[in-house]
């Protein structure tokens, strides 16, 4: 008989969403804590530690509530998802919105760390923590389905493909959540996609970059003599505060909004600016929440025309860790022009 889970109690408003993690597996302690790096120090844990909660954070749980529920203790080992799933029936406590195990299987795989998601019902997936982190900074914006229809977990060795936000994980760009040394507001509501500038060093290579954003592209068509050129543009909003100067893309994520209206992010960071090519971080909250390329500045117009009314995926324009996506002009440039 496994102890009771020590939930947050049921909220009196609206749900607040959340992580359980519960870990089942105790030979490796070393895994565990290559897996708890990975999470980072993620905002909302219950209980609070032994230290006051920070004022920024405290701001940022205020306008996103969430809760953070680690389990490490041995009472729970060799527990499955049934027994789980049993202990969260109890009545009058927080229900989290993804519940995750430590397992045999998550300790083996020191790559990947693969947890155990439990979905509603008897089903399960492979999830990575990074990914897993991801989820919970953006709980209060992702939509229902989110990892809907990935692979059930049928194989005690899951690689690469069977593991949710495996690209992610193995990034050299993903980087363990902490919290913010500033205090900033949640993004705003937008018509338009939103750039967040987070490099706040050279005004004028800020503004020359938005206005590349910004400047009509042709359309490429062709037209009779006579016929004129059409051009589409790229509907962006921009976000320039500096106190959002040195954020990190997660610490971005944590600050969308609840009923966020855009599938992606773009921020301008220290690599845009520095580049010459000035390239901006696309930043997926959709397909792969949390996953990341560089474009340049006027192939933003057809990622966001195309991404903006779901005409095509984030994963038709993702190209690979190094690498820029140029996208129409990517045909006339070598491979070493378009390396990062």
């Amino acid at each position: 008989m496994h102890p009771t889970l020590n939930l947050p109690p049921a909220s009196d408003g609206p749900p607040v969403p959340g992580l359980l993690i519960v870990r089942t597996h105790y030979a490796d302690d070393d895994a565990w804590k290559n897996l708890r790096s990975r999470l980072g120090d993620l905002p909302g844990a219950y209980p609070p530690g032994p230290g006051p909660v920070s004022a920024r954070e405290s701001a940022i749980l205020e306008k996103n509530p969430k809760h953070l529920v680690v389990v490490d203790d041995p009472a729970w080992s060799g527990a499955g998802p049934d027994e789980v799933r049993d202990a969260l029936h109890r009545a009058g406590t927080w229900v989290p919105s993804l519940v995750l195990l430590a397992d045999e299987t998550t300790m083996a795989d020191t790559l990947l760390l693969p947890l155990l998601a439990l979905r509603d019902g008897e089903d399960s997936y492979r999830i990575g923590p990074h990914a897993a982190a991801v989820f919970h900074l953006l709980v209060q914006a992702l939509d229902e389905d989110f990892a809907d229809g990935f692979a059930q977990d049928e194989d005690s060795s899951p690689g690469p493909d069977d593991v949710f936000g495996a690209r992610l994980e193995l990034s050299a760009r993903t980087a363990p959540y902490r919290a913010p040394d500033t205090r900033m507001e949640l993004l705003p509501h937008t018509e338009d996609a939103l750039i967040v500038r987070t490099d706040h060093t050279d005004d004028a290579v800020w503004e020359a970059v938005v206005a590349e954003v910004r400047a009509p592209v042709p359309d490429g068509a062709f037209r009779q003599e006579g016929e004129e050129e059409e051009f589409y543009h790229a509907y962006v909003d921009v976000l320039d505060d500096p106190r959002f100067a040195g954020a990190t893309t997660e610490q971005i994520l944590s600050l969308v909004p609840r009923d966020y209206e855009h599938s992606f992010l773009i921020i301008a960071d220290r690599t845009t600016m520095g580049d010459p090519r000035h390239p901006l971080l696309v930043v997926d909250l959709y397909e792969e929440p949390g996953l990341s390329f560089r474009a340049v500045p006027v192939a933003i117009q057809s990622i966001e025309n195309n991404l903006s009314i779901a005409n095509m995926d984030f994963s038709d324009f993702y190209v690979d860790e190094g690498y820029i996506q140029y996208w129409d002009a990517r045909e006339a440039l070598t491979d070493e022009q378009i390396r990062l």
